[in-house]
């Protein structure tokens, strides 16, 4: 999907116009998926309880979520470019509500596995789409703004799972809970139906002649750019942290740090969101106003490293020192959209939409692996053979933070890596 070359032609001021609603209407399917990636976060207890997981076996419904999200960037992209974003969304849609009806109602933990599978395939497409229709309908000097709008509720899609969610469970457990998230996708599915266009069936095959040979030399090519590998790895190190403490880990390190209760945690944990809505704005903003794209990816990665050393190994924080921290680990991740920025810079002529495929791809990958790291450390060297009141594993604050830790060497070598950045702009 070439997001540099499919813009539409002849675009009236009505097209325009007309364009804000269908961006809406696909933003909140991306909007609506970040509700069911962060879901098992708030309900680790629950999960862990029911399916008698071990950390490492919860680790899996954060990482098959990712595997599947990430692993399909490519061909959803090609799909998209041949039969359409309405298609492609409503389909996706479709498979999430399937998925979020299968976790609901099974017993079989290999089953609920295959529903996080199944809901990372669904919301594959959304961010893609979202960008591909900026670019398609909405006038080209406000794109920017829009882009990061997108982000911007995707987050808030973050923000507002962790404190219904908990309250929704104390009331009705977590199964029905999960079940009324899927109130939303309904509605969402009816928007995007009544809202987007039928697309011109020569405007979506345009973009589906490439043979698969001129496929694969295009991702040789991209792979083999420096500069381009540089940033995708940049990328996925500043993504890390927040993949790992938002989406799955950190509420449950900060019920056992700060003994607090789940929904205190996880309104606490959603400050890393807060802070990730105000990066992704900000910083991109401050790199071009002072055209300073490398040094302020330089400054964020030692941002994240000192801020995550400070949450992990500084005793006795009050609640709104730990939350003010998240927020700014989550200000910090914000710089993986400058990441991107400068992926687009090197990646080779006409093949731009390629290379924001390859990098997200590599993005969402990396944080699944660490997702499973924390898990499998927890439960192969941290665990002392304690159990819980419900005969399953505990895990304390000591087996937490070391994990965790983990975090720290993979900052290290991404401030490593950011020394190899261009000195000029």
């Amino acid at each position: 999907m070439r997001l540099n070359q499919d813009v539409r032609q002849g675009s009236t001021t009505e097209n325009s116009t007309r364009g804000y609603y269908v961006w809406a209407a696909v933003a909140l399917f991306f909007f609506y998926q970040y509700i069911l990636r962060v879901s098992p976060s708030v309900m680790v207890n629950e999960l862990r309880l029911d399916f008698s997981l071990t950390a490492e076996q919860f680790s899996y419904f954060g990482a098959f979520y990712l595997y599947a999200y990430s692993l399909l960037q490519i061909p959803v992209g090609l799909l998209v470019d041949k039969y359409g974003v309405k298609r492609i969304v409503s389909f996706s849609i479709g498979l999430c509500l399937a998925a979020t009806l299968l976790v609901s109602l099974t017993a079989s933990i290999y089953i609920a596995y295959l529903s996080r599978i199944l809901m990372g395939a669904g919301s594959a497409c959304a961010f893609m789409c979202t960008l591909k229709i900026v670019v398609d309908y909405l006038p080209e000097n406000r794109r920017g703004v829009w882009m990061g709008a997108t982000l911007a509720l995707g987050v808030a899609g973050a923000l507002i799972a962790g404190k219904p969610l908990s309250v929704a469970m104390d009331s009705y457990g977590w199964r029905h809970a999960l079940l009324l998230t899927s109130i939303i996708g309904v509605a969402i599915l009816l928007f995007v139906l009544i809202a987007l266009p039928k697309e011109n069936i020569l405007t979506v095959k345009s973009g589906a002649t490439s043979k698969s040979k001129e496929i694969f030399a295009t991702m040789c090519e991209i792979m083999s750019t420096r500069m381009v590998l540089i940033y995708a790895v940049l990328a996925v190190g500043l993504y890390t942290p927040l993949s790992v403490m938002a989406d799955l880990w950190g509420v449950a390190y900060i019920m056992s740090k700060y003994d607090l209760t789940r929904s205190s945690a996880a309104e606490v944990s959603m400050m890393m969101y807060i802070g990730l809505c105000v990066g992704s704005l900000a910083l991109p903003y401050i790199a071009e106003r002072f055209n300073a794209l490398n040094q302020t990816i330089r400054i964020s990665g030692f941002g994240i490293l000192t801020t995550l050393v400070l949450i992990l190994f500084t005793p006795n924080l009050g609640v709104w020192q730990i939350s003010t921290l998240l927020f700014l680990l989550g200000l910090f991740c914000g710089a993986e959209m400058l990441c991107f920025t400068g992926v687009v810079r090197y990646s080779p002529l006409g093949k731009t939409g390629t290379t924001l495929g390859i990098t997200n791809t590599a993005n969402m990958l990396g944080g699944a692996v660490a997702q499973q790291i924390i898990g499998f450390l927890l439960d192969h060297f941290l665990w002392s053979g304690n159990l819980d009141d419900n005969g399953h594993r505990f895990y304390n604050n000591n087996d937490y933070t070391l994990a965790l830790s983990s975090l720290i060497v993979i900052i290290v070598l991404c401030c490593w890596v950011s020394r190899k950045l261009p000195s000029k702009e």
